[in-house]
C-alpha cells in the first residue's frame, strides 16, 4: 500500500451533481434505534445486530453519560429519554475497516460530519468520552478538495469534505460525501443531518438520504422517527419504513411549506400549527382559536421555540409556574412532571380528516436544567418557530422528502409492525397505528378560544432571586444556519454518493473495499479560506 500525504487547504464548497433518480421498486426499510446521549459507554460495543427477515434491518444504540447537568437515570433498565434537554444520538460506521462514531441525529440540518473539537465544545469531558473517526486508517477515504464552515442555531464547525463508505444498520452507503471537522464551537458531537438543503433549489451535493435512495437501499427519500418518551428505553429511526406499533390513531398527512411561505425563506420541515391547548391534571381542556403559525421540526434542538404570545400562554398555564426574567424561562416545581396534564398542539384546519392533535405530557415538556430545578421546555422567538425534542418526544413523524409531506401521529408503544415506504405520490402508506388512543379522561372542555395565544400578557407569577443557570452548552445545536460557500468546484459525475446504484446484474450495496475512483483532488476553486490545518489522508 502506498501512502500519500495530501495538503488540504480550506476551500470553497462545490456545487456538486445532484443525486440520481429514485427507483420505483420497494426496498426493505432500515431500522436504527436512537436515544438521548445520556450514559457513558462501559465498553466498546459492536454497532449492529445485523438481523433481517422481517422486512427491516435493526441496529442497536448504546448509552453514554453526558454533561454533569444531565437528568438522573430512571430505575428501570436501558436508556431513558430525559426532560433535561440533551440531544438524541445514533451510532453509524465509517470507513474501511469500519469505525463506529456517535452522532447527533438532526432533522434541522442536511450535512453529515464527524470529529468536533472537544476543547471548544463547551462539554469537553463529555465530548472526549466518544471515539473520533481516524481517517488515516480508512482504505476507502478520498479527498474532495472542498471545505466549508457550517453554522447552526448554536455553534459552528469548519469541515473538509471527503468521501468514504458509511454503514447504517447492515446497509452500506458507498462513497458518501461527509465532513471531517477541524475547528468547532459549542458542538460536542458530530451530526447526521437529514433535512432538505436549507437553501432552496438543488442540493449542493448528494446528502445521505439522497445516496440511500440513489443506491437503491430505500425506495424513496423518506424515513420515520420515534424519539420515545421518558418512560421508554429508546426510540428508533426507520429509513424506508413505518412502525405501526409505535403510534395511535391515523397518520395525518401535512404538506411541507414552500420556502417562500416561511419566515426566512429556508427549506426545512415546515408545517402549519393550527392551534394550542392545555389538558390539566383534573381533565379540563382549554384550546385556542384557530391560528396559522409556520413551525419546523428539528430533532437536533433541545427545546421548542415558539412566538412570544404562545410561549407566554403555555408558560403561564403550567401549574404553579413562575416567570424568571433573568433566564427567560418559566420555572415549575419538578413534581409537576409527575402530574397527568399535557400541552396540546393542533395541526390541520376546520373539520379536515387530516386534523391531528399531539398531546405532549408534562413529563416530556419539562426540562430539568439543574438538580431539582425545572423549567417549561419552550422559549420565545418571533423569527423561525421550531418544535424541538420537547415536542418530538410525543409525536411519531414520517418525513417524506420526495413528496414534501410530513405525517404525524401520537407516539405510543405497543410492539412492532413495520410496513415499507414505497415510491410515488402515495409512497407513505395511509396507516392507522396499532396502539390504543390514550386521550380518554378529558371530560371538561372549554372549547376553542379558551386559551388566548395571540395577545401579549404579563406573567401571573414571577420568580424572585437568581434564576436557573442555562448556558449554550446545555442545548442541542439547533437548526442549520448559513454556510460560507455554495459553489466553486465541481466533482466528476458518479462520485460522492451517487455511484454504486444498482443496475442490471448488479447490486448497489455490494461490498467493495477499493477507494472511490475518479475524484479530482486538484480541482480549481473559487475561493480559499485561511486557517485550516493540513489533513493526512491515506490512500490505496
Amino acid at each position: 500500500m502506498l501512502t500519500t500525504m495530501l495538503p488540504l487547504t480550506t476551500l470553497s464548497l462545490a456545487l456538486l451533481s445532484p443525486a440520481a433518480g429514485v427507483l420505483a421498486s420497494a426496498k426493505p426499510p432500515i431500522k436504527v434505534p436512537v436515544s438521548p446521549a445520556e450514559e457513558r459507554r462501559s465498553s466498546s460495543p459492536s454497532l449492529t445486530s445485523r438481523s433481517g427477515g422481517n422486512g427491516f434491518i435493526r441496529a442497536s444504540v448504546h448509552a453514554a453519560h453526558g454533561a454533569p447537568k444531565l437528568r438522573r437515570r430512571q430505575e428501570d433498565e436501558g436508556l431513558k429519554n430525559q426532560n433535561l434537554g440533551t440531544t438524541y444520538t445514533i451510532d453509524i460506521e465509517i470507513g474501511t475497516p469500519p469505525q463506529t462514531v456517535t452522532l447527533i441525529l438532526d432533522t434541522g440540518s442536511p450535512d453529515l460530519w464527524v470529529n468536533p473539537q472537544c476543547e471548544t465544545s463547551g462539554q469537553e469531558k463529555y465530548c472526549n468520552s466518544f471515539p473520533q473517526f481516524d481517517y488515516t486508517k480508512s482504505k476507502t477515504i478520498q479527498d474532495t478538495g472542498a471545505a466549508d464552515i457550517l453554522s447552526y442555531g448554536k455553534g459552528n464547525v469548519t469541515i473538509e469534505y471527503v468521501t468514504d463508505d458509511v454503514i447504517i444498520g447492515s446497509a452500506k452507503i458507498k462513497s458518501q460525501i461527509l465532513g471531517i471537522g477541524f475547528e468547532s464551537i459549542d458542538i460536542p458531537l458530530g451530526i447526521l443531518g437529514l433535512s432538505p438543503s436549507v437553501n432552496p433549489g438543488p442540493s449542493p451535493y448528494p446528502y445521505l438520504l439522497d445516496s440511500m435512495a440513489s443506491q437503491t437501499i430505500i425506495s424513496s427519500r423518506a424515513f420515520s422517527l420515534d424519539l420515545r418518551s421518558i418512560d421508554n428505553p429508546s426510540g428508533a429511526i426507520i429509513f424506508g419504513g413505518v412502525d405501526l406499533g409505535k403510534f395511535s390513531g391515523s397518520l395525518a398527512k401535512l404538506p411541507m411549506l414552500d420556502p417562500a411561505e416561511t419566515p426566512a425563506g429556508a427549506d426545512r420541515y415546515w408545517i402549519v400549527l393550527s392551534g394550542v391547548g392545555m389538558t390539566y391534571p383534573d381533565g379540563e381542556v382549554v384550546e385556542s382559536k384557530e391560528i396559522g403559525v409556520p413551525v419546523f421540526l428539528d430533532s437536533g434542538g433541545t427545546l421548542s421555540r415558539l412566538p412570544e404570545t404562545i410561549f407566554q400562554a403555555i408558560g403561564d398555564s403550567f401549574p404553579g409556574s413562575q416567570y424568571d426574567a433573568e433566564s427567560g424561562f418559566y420555572i415549575v416545581d419538578c413534581a409537576v412532571a409527575e402530574q397527568a396534564g399535557s400541552v396540546d398542539f393542533i395541526f390541520g384546519s376546520g373539520s379536515s380528516a387530516q386534523n391531528k392533535k399531539i398531546r405532549v405530557p408534562y413529563a416530556d415538556f419539562i426540562w430539568e436544567v439543574q438538580t431539582g430545578v425545572c423549567v417549561v421546555g419552550v422559549s420565545p422567538t418571533d423569527d423561525e418557530p421550531v418544535f424541538g425534542d420537547s415536542f418530538l418526544r410525543a409525536a411519531y413523524v414520517v418525513y417524506d422528502q420526495d413528496n414534501r409531506n410530513l405525517h404525524l401521529a401520537q407516539a405510543a408503544n405497543c410492539g412492532e409492525q413495520i410496513v415499507e415506504i414505497g415510491s410515488g405520490e402515495d409512497a407513505v402508506p395511509s396507516s392507522t397505528g396499532k396502539c390504543k388512543d390514550g386521550s380518554a379522561g378529558s371530560t371538561k372542555t372549554a372549547g376553542g378560544g379558551g386559551l388566548d395565544v395571540t395577545a401579549t400578557r404579563a406573567p401571573t407569577r414571577t420568580a424572585g432571586g437568581s434564576g436557573p443557570a442555562v448556558t449554550n452548552s446545555d442545548l442541542g445545536p439547533g437548526p442549520a444556519g448559513t454556510r460560507v460557500s455554495t459553489s466553486g468546484i465541481g466533482l466528476p459525475t458518479g462520485t460522492g454518493g451517487g455511484g454504486g446504484g444498482g443496475g442490471e446484474g448488479g447490486n448497489g450495496n455490494e461490498d467493495d473495499d477499493s477507494a472511490a475512483s475518479g475524484l479530482d483532488v486538484g480541482v480549481t476553486v473559487a475561493a480559499v479560506l485561511a486557517g485550516l490545518n493540513m489533513l493526512a489522508v491515506w490512500l490505496l
